[in-house]
C-alpha cells in the first residue's frame, strides 16, 4: 500500500547531545523562574528516576555551589541510586558544616552509607574498623539524640548489630511501652535491667514474665527470689518462700538452706527436720537430718545439737556413717553420756 505525498511525515530523531542541550537549558529556565524551594521539594518527592534528579541537582549546584541543603539531596539520592563516592564526597564536607540541624542530618545518612559499605568489606580487619567507626557514629547519634523518635525499631536493631547495651536498653524501654505482653521483649529487657541494677525495672518485668511467659513461670519465680536476695529485699524473700514452701519440698529445702545462709539457724534446722519427714528416700532423709544437727551447731546451739542428734539416734543405728557423726555431735559438745549409751550399744551389736 502507497502513502500520498501530502500524507507523509518525516521520521526525525533526536540526538543525545541535542537531549542533553536541551535539558540543560530547560533546568537553567527552571532555575532562573521556577521558585527555589519549590523545585527542591518536586526535586526530593521524585522517587521513580533518581538519576533525573541528579542531574537537575547538578546543574542547580552550579548555579548555587554553596548550597549545602542541595548537597544534602544529592548525597542522599546519589546513595539510593548506588553511586556512593558522590555521595561520600559530598557528606564529607556537609558533617562539618555550620548547621547544627543540616549536619546532623549529614551524619544520620553518613551513618547509613557506613553500614551499606561494612557488608561490602570481606577482609577481617577492615570489618573490625568499619564497626568501630560506626560504634563511634552510633554513640554521637545516640547521645546527641539525632534519633527519629517514629524510627525506634530501626535503632533498637542497630544497637543489638554493634553490642551497645545501654542504647539498647533505652531503646527496648520505648518498644515495651507500645506492647507489655511481648514475651521476648520482656525477657531481654529484664535481663538487662539486672545489668545495669535497674531494680525498678527488674521487679516490673519479671512481674510480667511471670503473668505472660506461663510455660516457663518456675523459672521466672526462681529468678525473682533471687534477684530478691541479691537485692536484699529479706521481707519480701521470706513472704515468697512462706507462699511457695506450704507445698514444695523443692521450695522448703530453699527456704532452710536461705535461712541458713541468714543465721536463722533454729528456724532452718527445723525446716531440715520437716524436710526429713515429707521423703521417704533414705539418702535424702540422712542428709536432712545431719543438716538439722549442723545447723544447730552452727548457730552455737550446742546442747540442742546434741539433743536432737539423740533423738533420732535409733533410726540410724545400722549406719556406720552416722554412727561416727553422732559420737562426734556427742564429744564435741561434752555430751558423755549420750556418747557412752552409743558406745555400749555398739558393743553389744544393737546396730545390726
Amino acid at each position: 500500500m502507497f502513502v500520498a505525498d501530502s500524507e507523509y511525515k518525516k521520521s526525525y530523531v533526536i540526538t543525545y547531545k541535542e537531549l542533553l542541550f536541551t535539558f540543560v537549558v530547560f533546568a537553567v529556565i527552571l532555575f532562573v523562574l521556577y521558585p527555589k524551594n519549590l523545585l527542591k521539594d518536586q526535586i526530593v518527592s521524585e522517587k521513580s528516576n533518581y538519576d533525573l534528579s541528579m542531574l537537575y541537582l547538578k546543574n542547580l549546584l552550579k548555579h548555587d555551589p554553596n548550597n549545602e541543603s542541595l548537597m544534602l539531596i544529592l548525597a542522599e539520592q546519589s546513595l539510593r541510586s548506588g553511586a556512593k563516592e558522590q555521595s561520600i564526597a559530598l557528606l564529607d564536607k556537609l558533617v562539618k558544616s555550620k548547621d547544627v540541624k543540616l549536619r546532623n542530618r549529614a551524619l544520620l545518612l553518613d551513618y547509613e552509607l557506613k553500614k551499606d559499605n561494612f557488608y561490602y568489606l570481606k577482609d577481617k580487619k577492615q570489618k573490625r574498623k568499619a564497626k568501630q567507626d560506626l560504634r563511634k557514629l552510633f554513640s554521637y547519634i545516640f547521645y546527641q539524640k539525632l534519633y527519629n523518635e517514629t524510627d525506634i525499631d530501626r535503632w533498637y536493631d542497630e544497637s543489638i548489630f554493634l553490642n551497645e547495651y545501654r542504647p539498647m536498653y533505652f531503646f527496648l524501654k520505648k518498644k515495651l511501652s507500645k506492647d507489655m505482653t511481648n514475651v521476648k521483649l520482656l525477657t531481654k529487657a529484664y535481663y538487662l535491667s539486672i545489668r545495669f541494677h535497674d531494680y525498678k525495672n527488674s521487679v516490673k518485668y519479671i512481674k510480667l514474665l511471670m503473668l505472660y511467659d506461663t510455660k516457663n513461670s518456675e523459672k521466672w519465680l526462681l529468678d525473682n527470689y533471687y534477684m530478691l536476695v541479691n537485692s536484699k529485699k529479706y521481707a519480701d524473700v521470706e513472704t515468697l518462700l512462706a507462699q511457695q514452701s506450704e507445698n514444695s519440698t523443692v521450695w522448703k529445702k530453699r527456704a532452710a538452706d536461705y535461712y541458713l545462709m541468714r543465721k536463722s539457724f533454729k528456724k532452718s534446722s527445723k525446716m531440715y527436720i520437716e524436710l526429713f519427714y515429707k521423703t521417704k528416700d533414705y539418702n535424702k532423709r540422712k542428709e536432712y537430718y545431719f543438716k538439722a544437727v549442723r545447723a544447730l551447731q552452727a548457730g552455737n546451739y550446742l546442747q540442742e545439737s546434741a539433743d536432737l542428734a539423740h533423738r533420732y539416734e535409733n533410726f540410724y543405728l545400722h549406719d556406720k556413717e552416722v554412727r561416727k557423726f553422732l559420737l562426734k555431735v556427742y564429744i564435741g559438745t561434752s555430751n558423755l553420756d549420750y556418747a557412752s549409751s552409743l558406745s555400749k550399744k555398739i558393743l553389744r551389736g544393737e546396730t545390726r
